[in-house]
């Protein structure tokens, strides 16, 4: 009988050596060639399993191969000389070649000469760090794009006869330094272009500070011109020979005044820091003043006007003194340009929904059409435009479409061409809700009540002709006028008695009008007018911001400073 220990079958084989002949017998040997027969079916099961097992191994072998060959990232053995020993697919695609020439090769072969020793570095920290992992980045040597890696190793074996291998990963990094370089490429961009904008715009300090510089030192010594040539009771009492010399040097210093104007005029243009003292305005009558402005510029060239104000709506919300440097300068364009006896003709007429529309024509000498392109678009005439300009720096109509522009309006030019004529058409919003501007009351014909006290006034201005000739035009006008010609001596000439109105220049001797206005108020209230040759609108804030009510510039017309004079002190 076969028999078992422990749940093993005897091998039957064993029993039948050791059992004697006698005892073999036909039982005997059926049973062992049953249990014959179940040992083969046994060996026959467990080699079916080791074949089975083989064949996943080989299974598991070649996915274990695809899965490496075929990863995404490149993976790549190494030995601890840098020998390339085994590389992946994406590893060899990585290094642009084929596998054959990666084997069995130093991979830093195939790195850029500026990183190898970096790489070497790298080699060495492998080697001391055990299991743990190093990192480094390197550019590829290559002839195309620069194309960079991040290789990731960590040691592997060193035990008994095991060789040490370096197991390494390799990570396409190129994307990312790229968008690293073009960030830091942006930032350097941003940070020229941030230097450059400083640079410019110190530069346009600058230059604003030259221009104001040269504004004042322009205006300062046409004060007591203007003064003088604006004072009607003074021209009053010339005889007409005089009289009639008188108004050459004013229209003379008009256009000098323009010209200082313009230059300041067109740089805040620029810089878009025109501001405008916005008001309810008749177009209409903004027109005939300015009509009646060239009146004697019209009768000396012998130029014929005609007007035709037949726009419904002529309200505009703007700046007076503006619409009037702009319709004067348009106008006069048109008288310069015409030749003796023509015709210019002014209109206003319902423009697009909402616009009042202005046309300026003249029969002059014309434009051909590149010269009008260049002022529709860029809003000037070309330096080579065949037109004469008789006077003036050729910033007019510039200066007139910024300042319709900051109006809301537009400014286009029109011309038949050469000999027939130009046209100029401007168009402004008009005020829609007129109820919400309030027109000022015009002003009376006398400074004061004839029977009240004279107007006590402390005069302050370092330029000695233009103290002087405002304080006797001042004077022919009954004022009481103290002069100073410093901060000091306006404060000791006020410690000394009580005056009802400071007119104060600004840059003085010894400080400035504005420290001199907070001193004098501090003690008690008082009025203040500042006329200074700086006028951009800084200028005028900071005034205001120091107590005086009202800010002139230089030259003033002394008409203005009368009218002035009274709005302040009634």
């Amino acid at each position: 009988m076969a028999s078992s220990k422990g749940g093993r079958r005897d091998n039957p084989l064993d029993r039948l050596r050791h059992l004697h002949p006698d005892e073999i017998g036909q039982d005997a040997l059926g049973e062992l060639l049953h249990d014959l027969q179940v040992s083969q079916e046994e060996l026959t099961a467990q080699n079916a399993q080791l074949i089975e097992t083989q064949h996943a191994l080989e299974a598991s072998r070649d996915r274990y191969v695809d899965l490496y060959d075929f990863a995404p990232i490149g993976f790549m053995t190494i030995n601890i000389s840098g020998m390339v020993r085994e590389i992946n697919l994406t590893g060899a695609a990585l290094l642009q070649r084929e596998r054959s020439k990666i084997i069995g090769f130093p991979f830093s072969s195939f790195v850029a000469d500026s990183d190898k020793p970096r790489f070497s570095q790298h080699l060495r920290e492998c080697r001391d760090i055990g299991g743990t992992s190093a990192t480094v980045e390197l550019a590829l040597k290559g002839a195309g794009p620069a194309a960079y890696l991040q290789l990731v190793t960590r040691r592997h074996g060193g035990h008994d006869d095991e060789p040490r291998v370096l197991l390494t990963a390799l990570i396409d990094i190129t994307q990312r330094k790229r968008l690293e370089r073009e960030r830091r490429e942006a930032e350097e961009a941003r940070d020229t272009l941030t230097r450059d904008r400083e640079i410019a715009r110190a530069r346009a300090d600058a230059k604003d500070r030259f221009f104001a510089t040269l504004s004042h030192e322009l205006r300062t010594p046409l004060t007591p011109i203007m003064a003088t040539m604006s004072d009607d009771r003074l021209l009053s009492l010339a005889p007409a020979p005089l009289l009639a010399a008188l108004q050459t040097v004013r229209r003379n210093l008009d256009l000098e005044v323009r010209l200082i104007d313009d230059l300041l005029d067109v740089t805040r243009i620029a810089r878009d820091r025109l501001v405008l003292a916005k008001e309810r305005v008749n177009v209409h009558l903004v027109l005939r003043e300015v009509v009646e402005m060239l009146g004697h510029e019209m009768g000396h060239r012998g130029i014929q006007v005609e007007t035709s104000l037949d726009a419904t709506h002529s309200w505009v919300v703007g700046d007076p003194t503006r619409l009037r440097q702009v319709f004067w300068n348009l106008l006069g364009n048109a008288i310069k340009f015409s030749l003796p006896g023509g015709r210019v003709t002014l209109t206003t007429s319902a423009g697009p929904t909402g616009f009042i529309q202005v046309r300026v024509s003249d029969t002059g000498v014309g434009m051909d059409e590149a010269v009008v392109n260049s002022i529709n678009e860029r809003g000037e005439i070309p330096e080579t435009a065949p037109i004469q300009r008789s006077s003036g720096l050729g910033l007019g109509l510039a200066i007139c479409r910024g300042m319709i522009n900051a109006h809301g309006g537009t400014l286009r030019a029109l011309s038949g061409g050469k000999g027939r004529g130009s046209t100029f058409i401007v168009q402004i919003p008009f005020a829609a809700h007129l109820e919400e501007w309030d027109v000022p009351a015009p002003r009376s014909e006398s400074p004061r009540d004839s029977g009240a006290r004279p107007l006590r006034i402390l005069l302050v201005e370092d330029h000695v002709d233009s103290a002087d000739t405002l304080a006797q035009l001042l004077r022919l006008h009954e004022y009481e006028v103290s002069v100073a010609r410093s901060v000091q001596g306006a404060i000791d000439i006020a410690d000394q008695g009580a005056f009802d109105l400071l007119i104060s220049d600004i840059r003085l001797p010894d400080g400035n009008g504005l420290d001199l206005m907070r001193r004098l108020q501090s003690n008690r209230p008082i009025r203040g007018i500042a006329i200074s040759g700086f006028g951009t609108e800084q200028d005028l804030r900071r005034s205001r911001e120091a107590g005086y009510e009202r800010h002139l510039t230089k030259p003033v017309d002394f008409n203005v400073l009368l009218g002035v004079i009274e709005g302040v002190t009634n």
